[in-house]
């Protein structure tokens, strides 16, 4: 099972209607398109050759490599490797050249100031309230991105109390995009739709 199913329910939604159309399919190199019959809405293109596969779309481009005598199709490695028969976003990451998986995480960071605000508040009374005020719900600081919730962070005053924000080696704010979990899925659906073809062509 996926451990994203809201991306798993929005992916399927959104492709209800798309169809497969063979642009390219020599051994190797393959161009496959997905989109409904009359519309881009949605669309993404699987593109292969030895050792690689990009998808492209809608919701970006993401290339994915790796060297091995198993993964000279790339297609046996996203079928061997899904977990439990769905995506394994996190092992795919690791094989990524091009397309950023990560993204930054509000929650997160408000998790983490919510955490670091009670800490203080033992020795620091109305720390609390104070980061509240200050940063969590402040009209001066937007934290909806990593550099303006930096900037908050390194104007936040409390008596002789200061924030630091984390070094990335110590804590990540970041998560795994949206639009990278939906495009491993259209990798997914995409071999599942090309091997259903193939049989059919077989058979």
């Amino acid at each position: 099972m996926s451990d994203y199913p809201e991306i798993a329910a929005r992916f399927a939604r959104d492709t209800a209607d798309h169809r497969m159309t063979v642009l390219h399919d020599d051994g190797l190199y393959r161009h496959l398109r997905f989109a409904p019959e009359e519309s881009s809405l949605f669309w993404w293109d699987l593109i292969t050759w030895p050792y690689n596969l990009i998808v492209n779309g809608s919701h970006g481009s993401f290339h994915f490599c790796r060297f091995g005598e198993d993964t000279k199709d790339m297609f046996v490695l996203f079928r061997d490797s899904r977990a439990g028969g769905s995506i394994n976003p996190e092992y795919w990451e690791e094989k990524l050249r091009a397309g950023t998986a990560k993204d930054w995480s509000e929650a997160k960071f408000r998790s983490w100031l919510v955490e670091e605000a009670a800490a203080l508040e033992a020795r620091y009374p109305g720390a609390v309230e104070a980061v509240g005020k200050q940063i969590l719900n402040s009209d001066e600081h937007n934290i909806q991105y990593e550099e303006t919730a930096r900037f908050a962070c390194e104007q936040f005053r409390h008596g002789d109390v200061t924030l630091r924000f984390p070094d990335e080696w110590d804590l990540s704010f970041e998560e795994l995009d949206w639009k990278y979990l939906w495009q491993c899925h259209a990798v997914v659906a995409g071999i599942a739709h090309y091997d259903v073809a193939r049989k059919a062509v077989a058979a």
